[in-house]
């Protein structure tokens, strides 16, 4: 049976997951229980896991949200163990893309099936080795995104409307609410892929995302067959558009995928190594967790992590 040592986001959907919390704290294998205080706490608490836990049965257990595991994932790797700290994963957040992926199901069905794995799912994460604008490596398990989505995941986590759409457990719709309200504002800019032995130079880009499952935003489907047992990153790069083809094409990701046809949308299957530059200041985001802005360079490659899931 594992030992699970909990890092938890009250303030994930808006804090309303008592319940959960509370199943959780009764069963009797939970070993600590951490609460997250500020932003990247998650990342302090996991690097502290990861440093000083001798105990073989050990399993990092996340609630909380995408962004949450994202902390948890890059504390984690951070440090250099023999043997990597399983994470298990209860969704309570606003997006839960990761869960969507997974088809792990509701925090109900999840806590009813932490005690029967027995062992964990290796599971593909996105690696970005960045130059600029900062030198430094980071983690994935959903997305990265540079120009719009970026601009739509800083939009939204600043908005009442979160909060708002989260009370009504409709968090998901803070997205694509806020998606419109951004979509003026969003300048194009040019980006560069050097990929293997090809190369890439777009001038008018809108959006620019590596995907490493098929879902960004809440739920809608950037790129349906991807998969995260694959090992293999993809990216989405999306030029400038009217906003009647920008509505088409947003109706298209919640259905079939029929966007990636469109002429405005390029997808790429990256090869392990392939950089990418953004030639202009833009947001960035990693899981749905802000990077600032900057003029992005970075290499991306792959990396297997375990997951009690």
């Amino acid at each position: 049976m594992p030992n699970f040592y909990v890092i938890h986001n009250p303030h994930a959907g808006n804090g309303e997951h008592t319940a959960v919390t509370n199943n959780i704290r009764n069963m009797p294998n939970v070993i600590e229980w951490f609460d997250t205080e500020y932003p990247d706490h998650a990342i302090y608490l996991a690097k502290n896991l990861a440093k000083t836990l001798v105990d073989a049965e050990a399993v990092v257990l996340v609630i909380g949200g995408d962004g949450t595991l994202n902390e948890t994932l890059n504390g984690l790797l951070q440090i250099q163990r023999h043997q990597y700290l399983p994470i298990a994963y209860i969704p309570t957040g606003t997006g839960n893309d990761f869960a969507r992926a997974c088809h792990i199901g509701s925090s109900d069905e999840v806590i009813n099936r932490l005690q029967q794995i027995v062992k964990p799912k290796m599971i593909n994460v996105g690696k970005i080795i960045g130059e600029a604008p900062h030198q430094t490596t980071q983690y994935f398990i959903n997305n990265m995104g540079m120009g719009f989505d970026a601009a739509v995941v800083t939009q939204t986590n600043h908005s009442k409307w979160k909060t708002y759409f989260n009370k009504l457990h409709f968090g998901a719709m803070s997205y694509a609410f806020t998606a419109f309200s951004t979509f003026f504002n969003q300048n194009s800019f040019p980006v560069t892929i050097t990929n293997g032995e090809e190369y890439y130079h777009l001038h008018q880009v809108f959006l620019a995302t590596i995907v490493n499952q098929p879902y960004f935003g809440g739920g809608l489907a950037i790129l349906p067959q991807a998969d995260l047992f694959e090992e293999q990153l993809d990216m989405i790069v999306v030029e400038k558009m009217s906003f009647i083809h920008f509505l088409t094409l947003f109706i298209g990701l919640k259905k079939d995928g029929r966007h990636l046809k469109d002429q405005k949308v390029h997808h790429f299957t990256l090869q392990k190594g392939a950089q990418i530059h953004v030639h202009d200041i833009q947001p960035g985001q990693l899981d749905g967790e802000e990077l600032g802005n900057g003029s992005f360079i970075f290499t991306t490659t792959l990396q297997t992590y375990p997951f009690w899931i």
